[in-house]
């Protein structure tokens, strides 16, 4: 444990919990962090560059050995203050998840669609565009996906929404068989149903709660949503 303040993030919610506007962003002692993988984390076949700054995802990732699918998220902040370390990430990857407003931004693009596929040719073969309220889009070379949020009738606090649909895609790719594509459109579906439990209490208040059986209870009601 080192000491210090802890990392620190304040931000501000539209009326309709979709859109948040950062005010205040405190590194803490996350700022010198450096983590050193113990040497049985480093030869995990499924890695996950969680929301850090680029150059401990670079650090990281340093440290794996052949893994067969890297994903890394992001944030605004570092596309502000870290732009060129998250540049030379972006071909080391995989799959990139971030939010609209940041494809947008790192795109320069208003449309989002035309966006992942600049992003595309920044490096990573498969682009997961979050879309809060509205689900998420898969960009890959077999086209595109899109994975409808899970519909909630009272939603308490999105913050968290989007590291719990990156952490259930994930969780969900490690333990699964079979080819990663297909595999990959499923793990979004359930990654939303992860998600959906985040946002009906605050902090982890809701999520710390969640069963197996609730979560496939979600999935099911996505695939009778999808089907037509």
């Amino acid at each position: 444990m080192a000491a210090g303040k802890t990392f620190h993030w304040a931000g501000e919610y539209e009326v309709n919990m979709n859109n948040r506007r950062t005010l205040a962003t405190e590194l803490g002692v996350f700022e010198t962090f450096t983590p050193n993988l113990p040497d049985v984390y480093r030869r995990t076949p499924f890695v996950l560059l969680a929301n850090i700054a680029p150059a401990l995802q670079h650090h990281v990732l340093d440290q794996m050995r052949r893994p067969r699918f890297v994903a890394a998220d992001t944030m605004d902040l570092w596309l502000n203050i870290a732009l060129d370390d998250l540049l030379k990430l972006l071909p080391r990857i995989d799959a990139f998840v971030l939010n609209d407003s940041e494809a947008r931004q790192l795109a320069q693009e208003d449309n989002v669609i035309a966006a992942a596929k600049k992003i595309h040719r920044l490096g990573p073969k498969y682009v997961i565009v979050k879309k809060g309220e509205h689900g998420a889009l898969l960009s890959s070379p077999d086209g595109m996906f899109i994975s409808p949020a899970f519909p909630l009738h009272r939603v308490v606090d999105p913050t968290g929404a989007g590291d719990s649909f990156v952490g259930g895609l994930m969780g969900y790719l490690a333990a699964s068989k079979g080819p990663l594509a297909a595999n990959l459109k499923r793990g979004m579906i359930y990654g939303n149903a992860v998600a959906s439990f985040c946002c009906e209490g605050f902090g982890l208040t809701r999520t710390t709660r969640v069963t197996r059986d609730a979560i496939d209870q979600r999935v099911r009601h996505l695939e009778r949503m999808l089907r037509f």
